[in-house]
């Protein structure tokens, strides 16, 4: 713009016009750049605050984009429309393998209690033999692994699976010590409860299967003592804790034993180890708003905390 300025005022003092009309015609047209520069301004404000309210919404879905104002911005759009495009493309191919895999597995899962429940009759009815208890703990294995599968495709929607109500924590706990006693009798495990005498607002299934993960692992890798799950009360909440007195955690892993397919030492150690337990759990606690951490120290067992905050009566 003042380029060419300065050339138009060149030309006029050349064609020996008078500074002061030289001037004026300066200012005049300054005036008229200046207020074609600020209309040009206040609709590239607009059209930005647009482009960054999009940014803050972004979705999948095409926007209302501003419309183009020369072919430079068309050939822009069309390109944000063709991602736009191949994103949603994407999207609904993942979607439908996502759909096959659920079908897959919740069929597989259907299918498979079907010889289960046979061998849970021929158990009942075999003479007792010494095998019979080992029998009875792998199937019993196989039961939660199968239970580990529904839970994992479920996880993804679990709001959708939640039916909150009042239970007593107690009740809770001892009907998951009782589902494990199996485990506990045959490596010879104490167990002890010490209060859970409160009320609690939870999903019971949910909330049942997080404790179970916690007594599974505590079971897996303790050999001899006692399990203890017992509640401590804060100002903000409860603590619900399972302690073992097993194998113990290494300082290294602690951070990421909550993490998917995270199995650590003694994970390696125990091949048929798959990292989803704790993983489950986790994911299990935040649906529920409550929270879980642990302390271990190598070689003097495991403390897993699940923190309930004040909606407990």
């Amino acid at each position: 713009m003042f380029v060419a300025l300065a050339l138009f005022s060149g030309f006029e003092y050349l064609l020996n016009i008078k500074i002061n009309d030289i001037l004026y015609i300066a200012c005049l047209y300054l005036l008229v750049m200046l207020f074609f520069l600020s209309i040009d301004f206040l609709r590239f404000t607009q059209r930005f605050r647009k482009l960054e309210e999009i940014q803050r919404n972004i979705s999948i879905y095409v926007q209302d984009i501003p419309k183009a104002e020369n072919p430079y911005e068309e050939k822009y759009n069309e390109v944000i429309e063709s991602l736009y495009e191949v994103i949603q493309s994407t999207l609904n191919q993942v979607d439908r393998q996502n759909k096959e895999t659920l079908e897959y597995y919740t069929l597989w899962i259907h299918q498979i209690k079907t010889p289960i429940a046979a061998m849970h009759l021929v158990l009942q009815n075999m003479e007792d033999i010494p095998q019979k208890s080992v029998f009875s703990q792998e199937l019993f294995k196989i039961e939660q692994y199968v239970e580990l599968v529904l839970q994992f495709i479920k996880i993804g929607n679990i709001e959708a699976d939640l039916v909150i109500g009042e239970y007593t924590l107690k009740s809770l706990v001892s009907q998951s010590v009782k589902k494990y006693s199996l485990l506990f009798i045959h490596k010879g495990l104490g167990v002890e409860i010490e209060g859970c005498e409160e009320t609690i607002t939870t999903d019971g299934k949910w909330f049942a299967f997080l404790l179970e993960q916690l007594l599974s692992n505590a079971i897996k890798y303790t050999n001899t003592g006692t399990i203890r799950i017992y509640t401590r009360q804060v100002p903000e909440g409860w603590y619900l804790t399972v302690e073992d007195s097993g194998i113990g955690i290494k300082k290294e892993d602690r951070k990421r034993v909550f993490e998917k397919g995270y199995t650590g030492f003694n994970g390696r150690m125990d091949k048929k180890a798959s990292g989803i337990g704790l993983y489950l759990a986790q994911k299990v606690a935040a649906a529920l708003n409550h929270e879980i951490s642990l302390e271990s120290e190598v070689g003097k067992g495991t403390k897993v905390h699940v923190f309930i905050r004040n909606y407990i009566k």
